[in-house]
């Protein structure tokens, strides 16, 4: 099964950990833990990365220098305000690919910003103007799109691509949008915009934040923004994992060239760096992601992966698990597991025997590999067998 994209171009996912990342609340990444990260995820594929401002702080400065030198294969894209000051850091520190962005919705505008729409128009206009006219690709996001007017919202991007911006931001700011409400707004930034690139950054308040990127992709936007592990502001954003995952169920060859293998390194990594562990939902690298338990799913699984496996573990550089050490497992599952353990195929006696002896174990707890060998060798033995 594959789907449709709108747009003009193949997708291309930003990765912003490094930006959007840091403003999670957990998040303290050192000067090296920047750079080891930005190599990582060049590895993996990811087609551009998002750095912070160097306006944010003096490591903030110190890291887009050192992370531009690196000559990655991946775009590197910094992130800033609408203040020519900001803009001006950037490109002494050699970036080339400027991601401005400006609340443009009434809560921030108004209330926040505390600019009319004049005030705005001509921010947008100058800044976009200054970093075009230095040379570099702009992108301009209009912050909280989703509670932003449709014809404010239009307006904004109409002054920013006549000062030449080359890439429009829908950014889901405070996660409040549907599939349905990413679809309409991405279509008709498309249709009024169809020569330019089209981004979406969808936060996770409401958990929407990957089918929100789908909807988007679907729509005709040709970038996504991402974190390993869905890392951010408040509860974060749509995860790498989750999206490739997402996307490979739709069509494999849409994530084809990203090396999808590296993803238990990336979210062990950035996990390690925050200080948490993976997530136990976390697509495709959770601790138990691949991991089956209840009889009628192991018995399926045995015959057939794909009845209860939407991407075969492989795929990740995984093993699929056929847990017996729980009150659910089925004689299936504890046959399998007897064949390990023994070294050849059990007789149905054993197999009923060490089931029934795992079921009863098991009543309290779960047992890991250890202790589910040991229950199935005493209740063996005690009933005269190996």
């Amino acid at each position: 099964m594959g789907t449709r994209n709108m747009g003009n171009g193949p997708l291309r996912i930003l990765d912003s950990t490094l930006r959007e990342g840091e403003q999670f609340a957990d998040a303290h990444f050192t000067q090296a833990d920047r750079a080891r990260l930005a190599l990582a995820l060049d590895a993996s594929g990811i087609d551009e990365l998002e750095l912070p401002s160097p306006a944010v702080s003096r490591s903030a400065t110190a890291s887009v220098a050192e992370i531009i030198q690196l000559r990655l294969a991946a775009q590197v894209r910094v992130h800033l305000r609408c203040h020519p000051a900001d803009i001006e850091m950037a490109l002494a520190a050699g970036a080339t690919g400027l991601n401005l962005f400006l609340g443009t919705s009434p809560a921030l505008a108004g209330q926040s910003l505390r600019r009319s729409w004049p005030q705005l128009a001509r921010q947008i206009r100058d800044a976009v103007g200054l970093a075009v006219s230095a040379g570099a690709f702009v992108r301009f996001s209009a912050e909280d799109a989703f509670r932003t007017p449709r014809p404010r919202l239009l307006a904004a991007f109409d002054v920013a691509v006549e000062a030449g911006a080359r890439r429009l931001g829908v950014p889901d700011t405070v996660g409040i949008a549907t599939p349905a409400m990413v679809g309409a707004t991405v279509r008709a930034v498309r249709r009024r915009y169809p020569g330019l690139s089209v981004e979406f950054h969808g936060h996770n308040d409401t958990g929407c934040a990957v089918a929100n990127s789908v909807a988007a992709w679907e729509a005709g936007a040709d970038c996504l923004d991402v974190t390993v592990l869905g890392i951010g502001e408040r509860v974060g954003i749509t995860s790498l994992g989750g999206l490739l995952a997402r996307l490979y169920t739709l069509n494999p060859e849409l994530v084809a060239r990203y090396r999808l293998e590296q993803l238990p390194g990336l979210d062990a990594m950035v996990a390690a760096m925050t200080g948490m562990t993976v997530p136990f939902n976390q697509p495709l690298t959770a601790a138990h992601a691949f991991t089956h338990v209840a009889g009628v799913h192991t018995n399926a699984v045995l015959r057939s992966p794909g009845t209860y496996e939407a991407i075969d573990p492989a795929v990740v550089g995984r093993a699929r698990v056929i847990s017996v050490g729980s009150r659910l497992t089925g004689r299936h599952a504890v046959a399998n597991f007897l064949a390990e353990v023994l070294g050849r195929e059990a007789a149905p006696a054993e197999v009923q025997i060490a089931t029934e002896a795992l079921k009863t174990a098991a009543e309290g707890r779960r047992l890991d590999r250890a202790a589910t060998t040991n229950v199935v060798r005493a209740a063996l033995s005690a009933a005269g067998g190996n």
